[in-house]
């Protein structure tokens, strides 16, 4: 019987050709293709160890093996797929055992993890280093552990991936694995070989394939410490939407770098601010702004204890979580803490190096001040006064420039004033609402209420900006100094506008037919306005005041504290009431101006919305669209803070 002719007969190879190794046929090994796949005209796969964490002694944690150490004399070593029971021949040229090049894997310097995870990584890939290992290296201590699964988000029962699910339906993709790596290395340019090396301690197992295409096409993702975040966005961003300018001479901004990081009143303060910032665009920070803004508090409220923060830091703390407490509700004025941050005021010395500390904060006050006393009564300010207790006896040069406010600019004197004259107003409006019947006392408060708005009214026309030479630059790109005194003058005006609405009879004694160049020289009237004139004259008046914002580019920092000056001037842009009259359907040139000023506080409201995303600039938008709401109603002598009280839209506008 005629014998079959023998078959082929192949050595089965160990370290071959991934095709070869999956046919177990033998394998030269030859680069960069071998020959059998060569010869059958197939493309050579390349070559790849199949690596795989031992989960045999998952408690036990071991010095990395040195250099060139056999991973199977240990039993906690990491076993290779397929060669655990024979060493790599000496002959063989594969990049999996060699020592050299910067391609050369060595099993030595694999690091055992209680995690065991599968991966399937080019021969090329990673360069695993001993100095790695110890660069990488967070200590043995399993609280290091803890607080790396703290840090990143996770308990320890749940799997850095952010799923609980089971771990054989997990697939970590690259990019997660990158991340980790991002978030684990001190320095972002390791070798991501270093995150193969020592893998974060995780209660489940992970079979994972990596694409080793992807590896390299992935950017690593950034940093996300939810404190450091915060903090940032505080300095990059906030500061510069609080303040009307800002830069290295920026007090405020001065004092929270030098104490935010010893000071636990300051730092919860920042967070609090940076979170209500980011609250509109992610929700969650609101409830994270909440809990700051409280802990803030809770430390000014701690006065008597032990470790107390220095005046400074807690006084400018107490300002800044006032003026931001409508960030978080818009109708809380915060009346309390500025009671509180009066008090510490009168507190600070009044000489020497800290007279300019007290200057600061005095006024910050007023403009605290003048944003508070047109919806609240004087009384819930407490013991402030827009007249200085003693006279500051600083050491500072009078020749020397003068260095603006961060908020209030250029308006220190204009800032008073506005002040003083929102108190007048709130309390005369408020005892005014409660009359039906006049008493000669009433009658008494009348006449003493026309006195003050007159001298006040007087003191706004002689007010006098100083001239731009005296004062200090403020380093500021997006301000410069003639924004500043642009403001100044749009505060004048708009002071001058509340009290010609709520005292007729200061307009009555100055009016003329409307001459821009004659409002801060008024000439005796010749002839008593109608109401209608009258109302014609203040429209003029706030579309010269709008026009005065519309000179200052958007993009300038002042646009901080124009809401008030564009609600209060709002009030006043009533369409003219001949353009409807007897069926006409034309319209006049002053309505168009009137349509042109709405727009002009449509489009810069609407682009601040973008910019400060906070519930109060909604509720200042609501209550300028109810009071034109109001207006073309045809209701008479639609007034702001009417509208605001009777709409209960009363909020911080600065």
């Amino acid at each position: 019987m005629e014998s079959l002719p023998g078959r082929a007969v192949h050595s089965k190879s160990r370290n071959g050709c991934l095709r070869c190794k999956a046919k177990k046929t033998k394998c030269d090994e030859r680069k960069p293709a071998c020959a059998r796949c060569e010869s059958r005209g197939f493309q050579c796969p390349g070559y790849a160890l199949n690596v795989r964490w031992s989960q045999k002694h998952q408690g036990q944690t071991e010095r990395p093996y040195a250099r060139g150490q056999r991973a199977a004399k240990s039993p906690d070593a990491v076993s290779f797929r397929n060669m655990q029971a024979e060493p790599i021949a000496p002959g063989h040229t594969t990049h999996a055992a060699s020592d050299t090049g910067p391609g050369s894997l060595h099993s030595g310097s694999l690091i055992n993890s209680p995690s065991a995870w599968d991966f399937l990584l080019p021969d090329q890939l990673f360069d695993f280093q001993a100095s790695s290992e110890q660069s990488f290296m967070v200590g043995d201590d399993p609280s290091a552990t803890i607080a790396h699964n703290a840090f990143l988000g996770c308990t320890s029962a749940e799997s850095v991936w952010g799923t609980t699910s089971d771990a054989s339906t997990v697939s970590p993709t690259v990019d997660t694995m990158l991340s980790l790596g991002q978030r684990r290395l001190p320095d972002p340019n390791l070798a991501l070989s270093t995150l193969m090396e020592r893998p974060t301690s995780m209660q489940s197992s992970f079979g994972m394939q990596l694409d080793v295409s992807r590896i390299a096409a992935s950017p690593p993702r950034e940093l996300s410490h939810m404190p450091t975040v915060l903090a940032e966005h505080f300095f990059r961003e906030v500061i510069t939407l609080y303040c009307t300018w800002d830069s290295k001479s920026n007090t405020m901004r001065n004092i929270v770098e030098r104490r935010w990081q010893s000071s636990g009143v300051l730092h919860h303060t920042i967070q609090s601010m940076a979170a209500a910032c980011l609250s509109e665009d992610f929700p969650h920070f609101a409830p994270i702004a909440a809990k700051e803004h409280a802990n803030a508090l809770q430390y000014i409220q701690d006065i008597s204890s032990p470790s107390s923060t220095p005046s400074e830091e807690k006084l400018l703390a107490s300002t800044m979580l006032g003026h931001t407490a409508s960030w978080l509700n818009p109708q809380n004025l915060a009346t309390d803490m500025f009671r509180v941050s009066c008090d510490m005021v009168r507190e600070l010395p009044t000489d020497g190096e800290d007279a300019d500390c007290k200057s600061f904060f005095s006024d910050t006050m007023d403009y605290w001040a003048m944003l508070l006393v047109y919806l609240t009564d004087r009384k819930n300010l407490g013991t402030y006064t827009t007249e200085p207790e003693v006279p500051v006896t600083g050491t500072s040069d009078p020749s020397e420039p003068i260095e603006p406010h961060p908020y209030s600019g250029l308006s220190r004197e204009t800032v008073k004033l506005l002040t003083e004259v929102g108190m007048l107003i709130f309390q005369y409006r408020k005892h005014i609402s409660n009359v039906k019947f006049m008493t000669e006392r009433d009658l008494d408060v009348f006449r003493q209420s026309l006195r003050d708005a007159r001298r006040f009214e007087r003191r706004l026309l002689a007010h006098r900006t100083p001239h731009l030479s005296f004062v200090k630059d403020t380093g500021d790109p997006k301000t410069s100094l003639i924004h500043l005194q642009l403001i100044d003058e749009a505060y004048r005006c708009t002071g001058l506008l509340q009290l010609y609405r709520v005292f007729p009879d200061l307009l009555n004694e100055r009016y003329a037919p409307w001459d821009e160049q004659l409002i801060l020289q008024p000439v005796p009237s010749e002839t008593v306005p109608s109401a209608q004139e009258r109302q014609t004259w203040l429209t003029k008046l706030a579309i010269h005041i709008l026009n005065i914002l519309r000179e200052i580019p958007f993009e300038s920092r002042t646009r901080s504290v124009q809401p008030f000056i564009m609600v209060s001037s709002a009030s006043e842009l009533k369409h003219d009431d001949l353009s409807h009259a007897d069926g006409n359907l034309g319209v006049s040139q002053f309505s168009i101006e009137v349509a042109r000023a709405r727009k002009f506080i449509s489009s810069r409201l609407a682009a601040y919305t973008h910019i400060l995303s906070l519930r109060k600039i909604r509720v200042i938008f609501e209550l300028i669209r109810s009071i034109w709401s109001a207006l073309d109603a045809g209701e008479k002598d639609v007034y702001w803070l009417d509208v605001a009280y009777e709409k209960q839209l009363g909020t911080m506008m600065g």
